[in-house]
């Protein structure tokens, strides 16, 4: 008898350059680890351009959009202020193709920290370039905070409605795309911390779950956020398993 079919879960990474001087593909390996504990069996994104990103949204049953540098701000039509950081040009053209072909097939995506501000930009909307220096707010790399979940978001249903995160971004939402719907706010409640569409099967949070749950976990404060892995793969993704 053979096993269930696994939900397969193409991942994004980024670009750089090795010592050698030749590109490589690279992210953390914890992404993974934290889809494959749910289920999911996950395969990273090696371009998407001249047909590969549609040929990779027919195989795959859902995107999963990583963390990582800066959007470039020419994505959401400003010129870069200078404490926007380094972006990656393939990245974002890699991301922006995947995400097209697996929104025009139907398959779920799921974001986190730059991921989730990708997809934003990428359905229309705006991002602050610099949190500090545009809302004036302390907000440290690798540091802790409380957020609010909006009321019976599966946010609040999965974590409560006021919990603990972890913190590695200077940039956020600044205009929310339409048709997303927040799901929670930073304490102060300037602060997008993740959102879900209207419609459809995208869900996106600005924190780091994959670091706050495993064997690996780097965030030893707030709830263990398998949960959150095993809502997207079981609740989203199995939907589309045929």
């Amino acid at each position: 008898m053979s096993a269930p079919k696994k939900p397969l879960l193409l991942m994004t990474a980024a670009s750089d350059t090795a010592p050698n001087t030749l590109t490589r593909i690279a992210t953390y390996k914890n992404y993974a680890d934290a889809f494959i504990c749910a289920g999911c069996t996950v395969v990273c994104a090696s371009g998407g351009e001249n047909g590969a990103a549609e040929q990779l949204a027919e195989i795959a049953d859902g995107l999963f959009l990583t963390g990582g540098v800066d959007v470039s701000p020419k994505l959401y039509g400003e010129e870069k202020i200078p404490q926007c950081g380094q972006s990656d040009e393939w990245r974002d053209r890699t991301e922006a193709a995947c995400f097209k072909a697996f929104m025009e097939a139907g398959k779920p995506v799921f974001g986190i920290c730059r991921g989730m501000q990708m997809i934003n930009v990428l359905m229309g909307g705006t991002l602050y370039q610099d949190i500090t220096e545009k809302l004036h707010v302390s907000h440290p790399y690798d540091s802790i905070h409380e957020i609010d979940a909006v009321k019976n978001s599966v946010i609040s249903r999965l974590f409560g409605e006021k919990f603990i995160v972890n913190s590695f971004h200077h940039q956020a939402v600044k205009s929310l795309a339409p048709g997303l719907v927040p799901l929670a706010y930073s304490a102060d409640g300037r602060i997008i911390e993740g959102f879900c569409h209207k419609e459809l099967p995208i869900l996106a949070v600005q924190w780091h779950p994959e670091r706050m749950t495993g064997v690996g976990k780097l965030t030893q404060a707030g709830p263990d956020m398998a949960p959150l892995f095993q809502y997207f793969t079981e609740t989203i993704l199995r939907k589309d398993i045929r």
